[in-house]
């Protein structure tokens, strides 16, 4: 499971710090690498275990070929999909046309989502925190989703 938020830079070639305590629990959890992919939800980065991925890709499998919803999702999202591989310094590449996607500039933040992380830029990430969540939509963490 993933939790916090850290800020780090991503330099010009695209290379951002994994945090620490993030990486940590990537191989506590045996996981070799991440899959970015443009997270459907806001303009970032959503990052995911292998393990994650794989269910992704097993429901992407499953969907009809003949189904425009799941197609049009499956491009404008699964098609985005890049393993990265952690370097020696625990730094990963992003891709040039996510960091566009997401708007990476020179500082970002990873925020750790409990089965994922999603890397924003900070300027995104701190009116993504602004926003209030409407009341309807406010959940009781500890009832869960009812």
């Amino acid at each position: 499971m993933f939790f916090g938020t850290y800020t780090h830079t991503i330099d010009a070639k695209g290379r951002t710090a994994l945090p620490a305590k993030l990486r940590e629990a990537l191989a506590a959890a045996s996981e070799p690498r991440l899959v970015l992919m443009r997270n459907s939800l806001s303009r970032s980065i959503l990052a995911l275990p292998q393990s994650a991925w794989s269910k992704v890709t097993e429901n992407v499998m499953a969907s009809s070929p003949f189904d425009a919803v799941a197609q049009r999702n499956v491009l404008k999202f699964v098609a985005t999909a890049h393993p990265v591989d952690l370097d020696q310094s625990g730094r990963v590449l992003v891709p040039p046309e996510l960091r566009g996607w997401a708007g990476l500039q020179k500082d970002v933040v990873w925020a750790g989502m409990g089965p994922h992380i999603i890397l924003f830029d900070q300027a995104t990430f701190e009116a993504e925190m602004e926003r209030d969540v409407p009341p309807e939509e406010r959940w009781d963490f500890f009832k869960g989703r009812t």
